[in-house]
Parts: structure tokens; sequence; C-alpha cells
């Protein structure tokens, strides 16, 4: 449990047994819950903070935390997909597509009561994307490569004419020009992304590489404390410029062990926890002072192939290996309600999915077929990197892992199931150092997000598979603004995606959120996002 000490329980005249009872007084004065004082939200996650800084923050364990203390431009409406003004109040598109211009809202300070305005904006995204810049402490950040901002700058931090974004521009104190070498329909939910949060410069200056320890921002909370693998404790502003946190504290507190996350739920630890794999939600199903959220997301796990590694250079290994696993075993037995079996790497949910296309079946015979046909009628060994860390699209990568072993072994492939800590697993997947590894998406509402960011020239292309004719078809989808005519370039590029199988698509998750009884106003939100200044406590 969470306790705050209160220092005085009010006066009591100590004589005869008062002196027993003032002690009884003291111990329930010290072992008060916080919010009997005040509302706290405690939410149990499964990763520690790995940093705080949304300019290098790459994996869930951090991004949950940032997100409530930072902002960006432009944000989701609660619970939807459609594009809403945040920092920016609103912002306007020319009509060749161009220029974007964000007015900024007046006024909003960040916490440490400094102004958001144009140049925290241009300070802000200037100082993650080259290690020469005077802020940047960390080097080019990965994800600038796949959303539209790559080679935006100089390493002295000056902006340059390349890429898709030739300058950005301060017009005044509270008006922004971004201007475009070329048009680009999907630019705009980047800027709903926490990677482009608006931090404050002076908090920056100041800390310089402990700003990641440090986080300055404009969101609904203020960072108070963060005690390394355990728990980062934050408080409400008072002076958010949207709508305001309900509750005064929130609590952010690690339970590697699903279970043990689970049981603290039950035992009223928490007040709301991370989805949970399958077995623990038909136990969480039972308690009557436990409710569940659920709603359908985008979010997709799957397996990648290296496809610069022998045998997965090999087309016939990965459509044989695609034939191996039975996903309906692995959803049955992992994912229950927290998933249905995956067949594109695009949400059918989603527009430009393209339902022509018949999946893989599960087929060990023809595996064994394709196997022979690559010269590998023996099979081979093979690694599995393990995902080490519950996800929505994963809820139990070793359990996974044993499955598809089991799976593998029936064609003649013996996976070796390896794993280590989060930061590890994803600088060796970065590396290309694996054979097979698992991984996820929680995107975007655009296709883009997933069929350009995830499988073209990047970091986010782990399995690192290059195809110039499926590059310049969703290449092309982006600088067009006719759906229909970007759902057809899509729709190409699922066919040739599907035919060279550098990944297995394991499943679509579903997000659910397992909260107490007493919690009310929870939004889920599709991209995934976790917002929690909605939340009240009665």
């Amino acid at each position: 449990m969470w306790f705050k000490p209160i220092l005085m329980c009010g006066g009591y005249q100590m004589k005869g047994t008062g002196i027993l009872l003032m002690t009884i007084l003291v111990l329930i004065c010290f072992t008060t819950p916080i919010n009997a004082a005040q509302k706290t939200l405690v939410y149990g996650k499964s990763q520690a903070a790995i940093a705080l800084d949304p300019g290098v923050v790459d994996e869930g364990g951090s991004s949950i935390v940032v997100s409530q203390i930072f902002d960006s431009l432009l944000a989701y409406e609660p619970g939807g997909t459609k594009v809403i003004p945040a920092l920016a109040e609103k912002y306007e598109i020319s009509a060749d597509g161009k220029e974007i211009t964000f007015f900024l809202r007046k006024g909003v300070k960040f916490h440490d009561g400094t102004d958001m305005d144009a140049d925290a904006v241009v300070f802000s995204l200037a100082r993650q994307q080259f290690k020469d810049h005077p802020y940047n402490q960390y080097g080019p950040w990965k994800y600038w490569d796949t959303s539209g901002f790559k080679d935006m700058f100089k390493k002295d931090g000056s902006l340059k004419k390349k890429g898709i974004i030739k300058d950005i521009v301060k017009t005044d104190d509270h008006t922004v020009k971004v201007l475009l070498n070329k048009a680009d329909a999907a630019i705009m939910v980047n800027f709903t992304l926490y990677f482009t949060s608006i931090v404050s410069p002076t908090a920056v200056k100041k800390y310089g590489a402990d700003f990641r320890k440090n986080p300055v921002g404009t969101g609904a909370f203020k960072f108070v404390k963060w005690v390394k693998d355990d728990h980062v404790l934050l408080k409400k502003n008072k002076a958010y410029w949207g709508e305001k946190a309900k509750v005064d504290n929130l609590v952010f507190k690690v339970f590697p062990d699903a279970t043990a996350r689970s049981m603290a739920l039950i035992k009223g630890e928490v007040d709301i926890i991370e989805p949970p794999d399958a077995d623990n939600l038909k136990e969480l199903e039972k308690n009557p002072r436990v409710k569940i959220m659920s709603k359908e997301g985008l979010t997709m796990g799957y397996i990648c192939m290296n496809v610069e590694r022998k045998p997965f250079d090999n087309k016939l290994v990965r459509q044989a290996v695609n034939h191996a696993i039975d996903k309906n075993e692995i959803i049955q037995a992992v994912y229950g309600k927290l998933g249905s079996a995956a067949t594109m790497p695009l949400p059918p949910s989603l527009w430009g999915f393209n339902k022509n296309i018949a999946p893989y079946t599960y087929d060990p015979g023809k595996a064994k077929e394709l196997l022979a046909k690559a010269g590998h009628a023996d099979g081979f060994e093979v690694d599995l990197f393990a995902l080490p860390v519950s996800r929505p699209y994963n809820p139990n990568g070793k359990k996974v892992g044993e499955i598809m072993q089991a799976q593998l072994k029936k064609v003649g492939i013996n996976a070796k199931i390896v794993t280590y800590d989060i930061g590890t697993y994803w600088d060796k997947v970065d590396a290309g150092e694996f054979d097979m590894c698992m991984t996820g998406w929680s995107g975007e509402p655009d296709p883009n997000d997933w069929l350009h960011r995830l499988f073209t020239a990047g970091y986010l292309n782990s399995a690192r598979w290059k195809n110039d004719v499926y590059t310049d078809l969703v290449t092309r989808a982006r600088s067009i603004s006719n759906v229909a005519q970007r759902t057809g370039l899509y729709e190409k590029a699922q066919e040739i995606i599907h035919e060279e199988a550098p990944i297995v698509m394991l499943a679509y998750g579903v997000l659910t959120a397992p909260m107490r009884d007493n919690v009310e106003g929870h939004i889920i939100y599709p991209s995934s996002k976790l917002v929690l200044r909605h939340i009240s406590l009665k």
C-alpha cells in the first residue's frame, strides 16, 4: 500500500490510558493511505521506466509515464482516432499540402513556470535530431527516421533544406509554420505522439543529460519522484491548460510478475493495471471488486525473421515458418479474450486493410515441403527471442515462445528460446543480433504508420527486409491525399509483404484495462495511448 505520514491527529489530553490510546492513534495516523487525505491513483505495470525524456524514450515502460507529463501540438479525441488541437489551439494546411501552420495556445506554462511558445516548439524538435546539437545528449533519435523528420537539421542544430520537412519557421511568439518539400498525407498523426512532445528549454539547459531524470513538460501531471525499478510519483498540475486531473497524485508501481500484478489489484494495493495475460484475466473476472474495460485497439503482435541471416534470406524458409505456426493454439493458450489471430500487418478495422489475401494456414506438411525445396529437409537450429515483458500485443512472450518451440520442432526446426532484460532485448534486435524475435506495434489510425514505418528502411524494420517495389508503393501512398487511391497502393503493398513473408503475424490485441470498482471515467484510446487525467476515485 501507499502511505503518507500525517503529522498531527488533533488534540488529545493524555491521562491514564490516554497514553496507550495516543500510541494507537499515532500508529493509525502513520499508516493512513495517501488517498485518505488526497486522492491517489496507483497504476500497476510490468516494466520499469528507463528514461522520462520523450526524445529518448522508445519503450512502453517509459512512454506511458511520459504521456502524463508532456503534451504534443495535437492529440486524439478522447477514446477516438480523430486528430484534435492540443498545445496548438488550431492548425491550417495549405491547399497544396506543403505548409502547416500551428497557432499555439497562449498562456500555457511549463511545470517550471516558463512559457510554452514558438521558441520552445522549435527547440523541442531540433534537440532530438543531431548529437552535435548543444542540448542533445543521445544522438539522432530513432523514430525521426520513419516519421517525416529525417535529415531535418544540420549537425549544429540549424535547419537544412532536405527531407520531407523543408523548414520550421517561427512567425511570431505563438505561431509556427512547418514547410514541406512535398505533401505528406500521413504527417499530422506524428504531431500527436509522445516523441513530438514539447519540452521546457529552460529545464533541458538546466539538467542536461539528467533531464531524462527530471522531466518538465506542460502535461496534466507534474514529476515528483522516481525510485528506479520500483515506482514513479507524479502530482496534479493545478495550472493545466486543458481538462484537469481528477486525482491529486499518480503513482506508477512496477510489478514484473503478471500474477503479482493481478493480486495487487485484487487486494486493493493498486487501482488499475495494464492488460493481464489470459489466465490472470479469468481470475480477475471472478472478483466482485474488479471491473474490466475492453476495446478493440490498433495493436498487433508478430514474429520477425532476420532476412540478413541464413536461412531466413530464403523466402521459401520464411513461408515454411508461416505454415508451421498454429496461431489459433497460441491465441487460445495465451491471449484468450485479449486477442484474435492476425493475418495482415495492418489491423482489420483500419482502412486500407486487404481482405482479399488468403492468409497462411497451419499446415506442417506444407512447411516441410517448402523446407525441403529450400535445401533444409533436415531442418535447422535457430534462436528465438522471447519478449520479456507483457504488452497489449503479446501478454506472455515466454509462453508464446514455448508453444512456438513445440510447433517448429514438428517440422524439424529446433528453436532455442532466448531472453534478456527489456533494454538489452531491444538493443540486440535493433542491431540485428538475432535469428527470430517477438515484437509488435501499437500504432496510429493511418496505414502509413504500419506499412511504411515498420517495413521500409529504418530502425523499426526489425526483420531488416527490403523490397524496392514495396517501398515505392507505400512512399507514393503517403504523398496522396485521396483515400481511395492510397487504399489501392496499400493493398498492393500487402500482397508483396504477404508473398515475401519476412514476418509471422500472430495476433491483433484487444485493449483491456482491469480496475477496482471505485475507479470511474477511464477512457481507452485505440492507439494504446494511456491518458489517466480522466479518472476519478469514488
